[in-house]
């Protein structure tokens, strides 16, 4: 994947979450930090979620207070190098772990440019 394209995706990507926590934000008590190349997520218990990118791998990453994930792109969404799980899996387990409500990430299983 060309860099362009790697920027594109992985912005598509921020914007695509951004626009799912405003949808949530009156049922979960969250803040965030978006930044050009990443967002952080701050849950009330005070546990965050980061997720960047890592332009020279083309990868982008989400640590928790748990674990760390390193995504690549494949076929339009982002799937986990370790565990083959898609972004959307890990984010909606991530997230409910930490608000213990339902969040649906189903936005990003197909993310085009």
């Amino acid at each position: 994947m060309h860099i362009t394209s790697f920027h594109q995706k992985f912005k598509k990507t921020l914007l695509i979450i951004e626009n799912i926590i405003n949808k949530y934000e009156e049922k979960i008590d969250l803040d965030y930090i978006f930044s050009e190349n990443m967002i952080t997520i701050i849950f009330k218990n005070k546990n965050k979620i980061i997720i960047n990118s890592q332009e020279y791998l083309k990868q982008l990453w989400i640590a928790t207070s748990n674990q760390g994930y390193h995504l690549i792109f494949k076929k339009n969404t982002w799937k986990c190098i370790r565990t083959n799980q898609k972004i959307k899996y890990i984010l909606e387990k991530e997230f409910f772990n930490q608000t213990k409500n339902k969040i649906y990430f189903s936005n990003l299983n197909q993310i085009k440019k």
